[in-house]
């Protein structure tokens, strides 16, 4: 006997079954995980970064010298005023390939507290 198709019982429920849902779960946790990684990218100009090219650094990364920003990786200073403050509170660096001992093409720094 042929039962109608909206009538018909699910032919598996075991371990095929299971493992699509696990395989649904999994896709829609990344599916709502990637765009909170992706935001950690979208303050940077795009002058500065091709979505891999910049980063967080600590404050032992940079220091303060002479009315400026010396990053201790590469020799490099920037002025005060060629520094824009970052949104977070935090130094951020963008350099070549996002490479840490590659040239610097921007640099953030938290608000100054002088």
């Amino acid at each position: 006997m042929t039962y109608p198709r909206s009538h018909r019982t699910p032919t598996s429920t075991g371990p095929r079954t299971v493992r699509h849902a696990l395989g649904l779960a999994l896709c829609l946790s990344a599916v709502t995980l990637l765009p909170r990684l992706a935001r950690g990218h979208d303050w940077y100009p795009a002058y500065c970064c091709s979505g891999q090219d910049c980063y967080e650094i600590g404050p032992e990364d940079v220091e303060f010298v002479d009315r400026g920003y010396f990053i201790k990786a590469t020799g490099e200073y920037y002025p005060r005023d060629a520094v824009p403050e970052s949104p977070d509170g935090k130094f951020h660096r963008c350099s070549v390939q996002g490479k840490r001992e590659g040239r610097t093409l921007c640099l953030f720094a938290p608000t100054p507290a002088f």
